[in-house]
C-alpha cells in the first residue's frame, strides 16, 4: 500500500466515523486531512485534495475552528486563510464530547424535577434520575481522564523541548 493510498483510507475512515456520530462525513475528511498534514493548508488546498467545492469546506472549517479542533494560522507572504489541526486536537474533541454529556445531564436534571413537581409518572422520574446519575458518574470519570491526559500531554511537550 502506498503512502497516498493509506492517507486516502484514513480520510475515508474518518468520514465514516464522523457520519456514524451524526456529523458530516466532510467534517471527518477535513479533520483527517489536517491531522495528516505537516504543513497548514488553505481552503483551496483542502478543496483540491478532497475534490470538493470550497463553500461547504469553508463552513465546516469555521465550525471546526469554533470547536477548537482546527486552528487558523498565518503563513508568511500569504493572504489566504490557512488551517492546521490543533496541537491538542484529541483533548479538544474530548472536551466537546464532555460538553454533550453535560447537556444530557442537564436534560435529565430538568425533567427529573418536572416529573417530581408536576406529574405523577414515577417511572419517568426514576428513569430521569437514572440518566442523571449515569451522566454524573461519567462526568467524574471524564474529568479524571482529562487530568491524566493533560499531565501526559505536558510531559510529552517537555520532552520535545529537551
Amino acid at each position: 500500500m502506498s503512502d497516498q493510498q493509506l492517507r486516502l483510507e484514513i480520510i475515508a475512515s474518518f468520514a465514516d466515523a464522523y457520519q456514524n456520530l451524526g456529523y458530516s462525513s466532510l467534517m471527518g475528511k477535513i479533520v483527517a486531512l489536517l491531522l495528516l498534514s505537516e504543513e497548514p493548508l488553505s481552503l483551496d488546498d483542502i478543496s483540491e485534495r478532497l475534490d470538493m467545492s470550497k463553500g461547504p469546506i469553508s463552513q465546516i472549517a469555521r465550525r471546526l475552528k469554533d470547536n477548537r479542533i482546527i486552528e487558523r494560522v498565518w503563513v508568511k507572504g500569504e493572504r489566504k486563510d490557512y488551517y492546521r489541526a490543533s496541537d491538542d486536537i484529541f483533548g479538544e474533541a474530548f472536551k466537546n464530547y464532555m460538553g454533550s454529556m453535560r447537556r444530557n445531564m442537564q436534560i435529565a436534571e430538568r425533567y427529573q424535577i418536572l416529573c417530581r413537581e408536576k406529574c405523577s409518572d414515577e417511572f419517568a422520574g426514576e428513569r430521569m434520575e437514572e440518566m442523571r446519575s449515569f451522566y454524573e458518574l461519567l462526568e467524574k470519570h471524564n474529568r479524571a481522564f482529562m487530568k491524566e491526559w493533560v499531565l501526559l500531554h505536558e510531559e510529552k511537550f517537555k520532552q520535545a523541548l529537551a
